[in-house]
């Protein structure tokens, strides 16, 4: 049976993709031979670092979800922005206190300016995938901006973004630590714009219907594409990659023999959040020592995955229920 890409993507479309990008996520960090006290030899492995490299996939799709839920409502006020920011900020610095204090159980007493680059992920010292949170900030600023060139020039908002973004960022190229996170806002900028506009003039301009294994083989073509994605003299690869696999995966998760898994990663999509942060705390330089150092950790990289996925996804649904306690409280 053939179908047709889909025209637009839900709520639980995006959601779903939101479950695939954290499942990504953990094995892009479980994969980082840096992130480990005592490394496995296999890390080094080719495969391994290609695998690696895929996981960042996660990084696009998690933009893209965000731009994407934001251009369907484009006259959004800006406290609208700014409500996004503190209700993720409220959840990451209430994780990050506990990640501090669990650092001086390993030993690593906190300092100020540590813990204060941390707040806005300038550092990751107590959660290596914290750099997101000043790119949220930046991007919910940016969103309004970018909602409205995309209204105003189309598809040359999404030609130009890359031109001009791909220049700045490879231009930019610093260790300085404020110069790389105004790079790294650049280098992502165009994922958003291609979300922005992908949300407002939808996907129906692709007439083929496709077959399962045409949309199996496409997939296949685009993990082998994250595989080898890489930053092209500025140009952030994801920009083409993402909304590719975003209408593959959506598309192949519509097939009634799925409906389990498509359902299996809405609800995994709903604790993303919480997901991203818990997870860090095995492997960030300031807390990884109480967990990785323990006679309890794996030294198989499947088995601390899935000991990373599991021991995240059940701290995680109990951090959801008691936000939604301490909601009904209020």
């Amino acid at each position: 049976m053939r179908q047709p890409l889909p025209v637009s993507l839900n709520r639980d479309d995006s959601t779903a993709l939101k479950g695939i990008a954290i499942l990504l996520m953990i094995m892009h960090h479980v994969l980082i031979k840096d992130y480990y006290i005592k490394p496995d030899a296999v890390l080094s492995n080719i495969v391994i670092l290609r695998l690696m490299v895929l996981g960042k996939v996660c990084v696009g799709l998690f933009m893209f979800v965000t731009a994407y839920g934001y251009a369907l409502k484009p006259h959004r006020p800006i406290r609208y922005s700014l409500s996004h920011i503190w209700r993720l900020l409220a959840r990451y610095w209430a994780l990050l206190l506990v990640f501090v204090a669990l650092g001086a159980l390993a030993g690593n007493m906190p300092q100020l300016k540590t813990v204060l680059l941390n707040l806005f992920g300038f550092s990751s010292a107590y959660s290596c995938a914290n750099w997101y949170i000043y790119f949220y900030i930046y991007a919910m600023l940016a969103l309004p901006l970018i909602s409205r060139l995309v209204d105003g020039l189309h598809l040359w908002a999404v030609l130009l973004s890359v031109v001009v973004c791909a220049v700045a960022s490879f231009l930019m190229k610093s260790d300085d630590i404020w110069l790389k996170a105004v790079r790294e806002c650049l280098f992502y900028t165009p994922v958003l714009v291609i979300g922005c506009f992908m949300a407002k003039t939808g996907w129906g301009f692709i007439k083929h219907r496709f077959s399962t294994i045409e949309l199996i083989l496409a997939m296949a073509v685009l993990l082998a594409a994250g595989c080898m994605s890489r930053d092209i003299y500025g140009f952030c690869t994801f920009t083409v990659i993402v909304p590719a696999m975003a209408l593959v995966v959506v598309a192949l998760l519509q097939q009634r023999q799925l409906s389990n898994m498509r359902a299996a990663l809405i609800k995994l999509g709903r604790l993303s959040l919480y997901m991203w942060f818990v997870h860090a705390v095995f492997f960030s330089s300031m807390t990884r020592s109480m967990f990785q150092q323990s006679s309890l950790w794996p030294k198989n990289i499947l088995l601390v995955y899935l000991v990373v996925f599991c021991s995240s996804l059940v701290v995680s649904a109990l951090l959801m229920q008691a936000e939604k306690a301490l909601i009904r409280k209020n």
